[in-house]
């Protein structure tokens, strides 16, 4: 399907004329029986057909021996039968024309080869006449826009369905469920909420280009354990942007991918989440963590479309409840709104000195004022969201007298502002009359603050996006073309000086005698390191020596190193020795490019030298890149107070590593459809004025 018949097609779909549950039964411990009594519960407007050859009616439905005995092709078909009927079922369906199916069984790809080959066997019979399918090994879909439950699970045995603007789209079923149910104890529902299980046929892309296109969705939520149109996700990305709908997301798996790498920091460090990271960030897909923060913020966004948020101001009957919320959200890197003279101005009137601050502790009232707790709460939240400098509020509930009263006044003084307020509500049972109030009227709420802390720091991070400038080549910067293989440093050298990027001053030595001869072409001191192909991390074995001041102290130091080599690898041809130039710098970084497989070239940018262990602090960039992005990832690694002027030195060329980045991705750009990785480690950088210097590389190309 072309992408603009796709949303259109599976709007469609998931709003059909008339359903046939194959499965359904009056059995409550039956997938087929609670999904069957499920769609009859929430009011489906269509035809319903149930599929059961044992029984001629079923919760008094007519039921069906067969798919074929249907006095009509169903527009969708839900099958919750055993794994070696699929097959059979698949075919019958698809031969009686109905237009999608879900899946629900499990053991196809999700088991191994075998049931990976049967899953391509069923896609292929259903798409040779024309029909969809969703999953297998899915939950199903529930559709509240459409008043719509195909889904098994208890979480659906609710009195009514809620429908909110937020569409969900999620690779674990159970974990769809889960968040219905916790969102619906809240108050909050979504416009659809769809299982895609093993994607074997439509898949997570397809949902979102049709969320983007639903008038009833302004905010779209993904769960993504594995992205199969990786091209599609990014240009879908850029059209979310462009309809004004937030896209968030919480990736499983983060940890596992590059975890064997060992041919350099880059493959380890840039692995697939931190690609999926580069890709999310230049294009404003929000990554979250937390699945419940993220369907916290869905709910925050959708009751104020459009709001940005950067600075933000805390209110609480309690003052240590106000210390623990500021400190979470200080180290979230989230700034708390300093108060403009006329809010102090207008707190003066009934609280006492000092009190007022932010965080604004209520119990710091003044009893002289004759104020009581309701209506000193709502004032506050008026003046506190009235302040210019504030672009959101947090309210941190604690244990309190008249405790639903005041958090009804919160919530009604903050009525007249277009701000987002959130609630932390930490007490137990002592605070349910507050949870009911804030579900009845909508209010975002939460019982965890790192809940809301990661909420507000991913709306943070949405509302300061930047698109990124067109990336330019620089002169004399390809484009390359080159051979495959590993490239020892001198040859992972000339390739980067190739591009433009400064390399120091080598000569290459056959062996040790060799190397006294011609040390005289760099000059003392120098430093001098082993060439061998079986060694990869140089100083790990002895072979690098630093700060050589003389022919005599280098020709003793390469024939210890030799002889610690020996020792430590037996194995390992030793093909000659690096002499290269000393080069000083202010501050090491480590350069990296590679190709990920799923989204192209990446380029790595971090602490170099001892900082690649140490911190572990880098980030990552689609290749090619501009200037201006690399400089914003540089001044937000942890290291970016180096880069700055301080105690009387200068800052650092962060001019002259962006444009060393941007080379080397343009390097990795045009090596794109290979497998290779690019190291630089360190990149020694000076003052500013006075340029950077790649001092060891190392090159594979396949």
């Amino acid at each position: 399907m072309s992408s603009a018949v796709s949303a259109e097609v599976l709007s469609r779909l998931i709003n059909p004329g008339s359903v046939a549950v194959i499965g359904a039964s009056e059995d409550q411990t039956k997938f087929g029986g609670r999904l069957y009594r499920m769609l009859l519960k929430h009011g489906y407007g269509g035809r319903i057909y149930p599929v059961n050859p044992f029984r001629e009616r079923l919760f008094d439905i007519p039921a069906f021996p067969s798919v074929d005995a249907l006095p009509q092709a169903p527009d969708m078909v839900v099958m919750a039968v055993p794994q070696a009927k699929v097959k059979e079922q698949v075919a019958a369906c698809a031969e009686r024309g109905a237009r999608c199916g879900i899946v629900i069984t499990s053991k196809f790809s999700d088991d191994g080869p075998q049931g990976a080959a049967l899953e391509r066997e069923i896609v292929d019979i259903a798409r040779s006449k024309g029909m969809r399918l969703i999953g297998p090994n899915c939950l199903g879909l529930v559709s509240p826009a459409n008043r719509l439950v195909m889904c098994s699970s208890p979480a659906m045995d609710v009195d009514r369905l809620i429908e909110s603007p937020i569409g969900f789209i999620s690779q674990s079923g159970a974990l769809m469920a889960t968040l219905f149910d916790r969102m619906h104890a809240q108050g909050v529902g979504f416009s659809h909420c769809i299982s895609v299980g093993n994607q074997a046929d439509l898949e997570l892309c397809d949902f979102v280009e049709m969320l983007i296109h639903d008038p009833r969705t302004r905010v779209i939520c993904t769960y993504i354990e594995g992205i199969k149109s990786p091209d599609r996700f990014v240009d879908l990305a850029r059209r979310a942007r462009e309809a004004g709908k937030p896209w968030l997301a919480v990736k499983a798996g983060r940890t596992a991918a590059g975890g064997k790498a060992t041919f350099s920091h880059t493959a380890s460090m840039a692995g697939d989440y931190a690609a999926l990271q580069a890709v999310c960030a230049r294009d404003n897909i929000i990554l979250m963590e937390d699945p419940a923060a993220m369907l916290l913020l869905a709910h925050a966004m959708e009751s104020r479309p459009g709001r940005t948020v950067d600075r933000v101001a805390i209110v609480t009957p309690s003052g240590g409840g106000g210390a623990l919320a500021a400190d979470r959200l200080c180290e979230s890197g989230i700034p708390l709104a300093d108060f403009t003279p006329r809010t102090q101005a207008a707190f003066a009137e009934f609280y006492s000195a000092g009190q007022a601050q932010n965080p604004v502790d209520m119990g710091g009232r003044k009893y002289e004022a004759g104020e009581n707790s309701v209506d000193v709460a709502e004032r506050t939240v008026q003046v506190v969201l009235a302040d210019e400098g504030v672009d959101a509020g947090l309210v941190a509930l604690t244990t309190a007298p008249m405790l639903g009263s005041v958090t009804e006044a919160l919530v009604k003084g903050a009525e007249s502002s277009a701000k987002p307020l959130l609630f932390v509500v930490h007490p137990g049972r002592a605070a349910q009359p507050s949870r009911e109030f804030l579900r009845s009227r909508r209010v975002p709420y939460t019982d965890a603050l790192s809940e809301a802390v990661e909420a507000l720091a991913a709306w943070r991070r949405w509302s300061a996006f930047q698109p990124g400038q067109a990336a330019l080549r620089p002169g004399g910067c390809g484009p390359f073309e080159s051979a495959s293989g590993v490239r020892n440093e001198h040859e992972s050298k000339r390739v980067l000086a190739e591009a433009g990027i400064p390399v120091n001053r080598e000569v290459i030595a056959a062996d040790e005698d060799e190397a006294v001869l011609r040390a005289s072409e760099v000059g003392f001191p120098l430093a001098a390191k082993v060439i061998s192909p079986m060694i990869v991390h140089k100083s790990d074995v002895g072979g690098v020596l630093l700060g050589v001041r003389d022919a005599a102290a280098l020709g003793a130091g390469l024939r210890d190193m030799r002889e610690r080599i020996a020792r430590s690898m037996p194995q390992a041809e030793i093909q000659g020795f690096s002499l290269q130039s000393m080069e000083t710098g202010e501050l090491e970084l480590i350069l990296g490019a590679r190709r990920d497989p799923q989204f192209g070239a990446q380029v790595l940018i971090g602490g170099g030298g001892v900082l690649v262990e140490l911190l572990k602090d880098f980030a990552v960039l689609p290749a090619p890149v501009d200037p201006a992005t690399v400089l914003r990832a540089l001044r937000a690694l942890k290291i970016a107070p180096l880069l700055e002027a301080y105690r009387g030195r200068a800052a650092l060329d962060v001019d002259a590593v962006a444009d060393a980045v941007v080379r080397l991705s343009w390097l990795a750009h045009d090596w794109r459809a290979t497998d290779f990785e690019i190291e630089i480690n360190p990149l020694k950088v000076r003052l500013a004025g006075q340029g950077c210097v790649a001092v060891d590389a190392r090159a594979r190309k396949s």
